[in-house]
């Protein structure tokens, strides 16, 4: 955030850019423009797609004399430079891993018009506490067990994410449903009868989750959690649906994200086989008029269901 503030204001003369860092694998730049305005610059071999501007953007397509193509997004309005900042770092760091010029460009315009559709529908502040925490403990479950398990690019496309299907991850011929409570809660709330109703046996995960300081070297947070997993999947495309699902949900990169407030210790994490004969709640046994069905199960009294990982 400061190194691109730093950047931003360092540059007093019309049109003139520096390029983000010398690693990212795509030509990014910030500077200003003939207006002096801020400018977000991507210069690249094909003919972008078309890009619409907003009331803080002016989004152009440019034509360069060396035969290359220019992407710039400039501020319009200098009273939001601070979201300004924090939509250029999070297309600069999420697009980091993609190696592919050409996705990576693909990746860049998409992820510009989900920043304009998200400032239009003005979400524009962090998760709440509830979506951080659960967030956290899918996560990192992903990163800790399923990777593992699947490796990453199969993980990771199980992830439904913010898509409307009932457990959190399906994979195979199975599914996982990942509940984050406190090391200190005994019981899990279930939010509908089908997060646990499936014809199918898979498993409620439980994460035990306790905020922490950033001094504790078992400290885990959103970003760091977030980059951890995108540095283990190798194909560009997953790694594009995976930032954009998560952009969906409503997380991209920001600071705020690592604050104590925010900061977390895994404490633990377990396994209940979710059967036939497992206490939950079944569609088939809910009368008709009754069309939502929340309720919470106590953790020690389905011990016979855990299984020993």
């Amino acid at each position: 955030m400061n190194d691109l503030r730093d950047l931003f204001n360092s540059t007093t003369e019309t049109e003139s850019y520096q390029r983000v860092d010398n690693t990212h694998p795509l030509d990014l730049y910030v500077g200003v423009d003939e207006y002096l305005r801020w400018t977000f610059l991507l210069v690249c071999e094909a003919r972008p797609h078309q890009l619409s501007s907003s009331g803080m953007i002016l989004a152009r397509i440019g034509y360069r004399q060396d035969e290359r193509w220019t992407v710039s997004l400039s501020l319009m309005k200098e009273e939001y430079q601070d979201m300004f900042i924090l939509l250029c770092g999070d297309i600069i760091e999420s697009s980091r891993m993609i190696r592919n010029k050409r996705k990576g460009v693909k990746f860049i315009v998409k992820r510009y018009n989900e920043w304009k559709d998200m400032l239009a529908n003005s979400r524009k502040g962090l998760l709440s506490p509830e979506e951080i925490k659960g967030l956290l403990g899918e996560m990192y479950f992903l990163d800790s067990e399923l990777i593992k398990r699947y490796g990453s690019e199969k993980s990771v496309m199980s992830w439904t994410g913010p898509r409307a299907v009932h457990q959190d991850f399906v994979i195979d011929d199975t599914w996982y449903e990942v509940k984050t409570l406190s090391s200190n809660k005994d019981e899990v709330k279930i939010s509908s009868v089908e997060q646990l109703d499936s014809n199918q046996e898979g498993k409620l995960i439980v994460v035990f989750a306790d905020k922490t300081s950033r001094t504790n070297v078992n400290a885990l947070n959103l970003n760091v959690l977030y980059m951890k997993i995108l540095t283990q999947i190798l194909d560009d495309d997953v790694k594009a649906e995976f930032c954009n699902m998560l952009f969906q949900y409503g997380y991209y990169l920001r600071p705020e994200y690592e604050d104590i407030e925010y900061t977390f210790e895994i404490k633990g994490l377990q396994h209940y086989l979710v059967t036939e004969t497992f206490p939950c709640f079944r569609r088939r046994n809910i009368p008709a008029n009754i069309t939502k069905v929340s309720y919470y199960i106590s953790l020690s009294a389905i011990e016979v269901y855990r299984e020993e990982t």
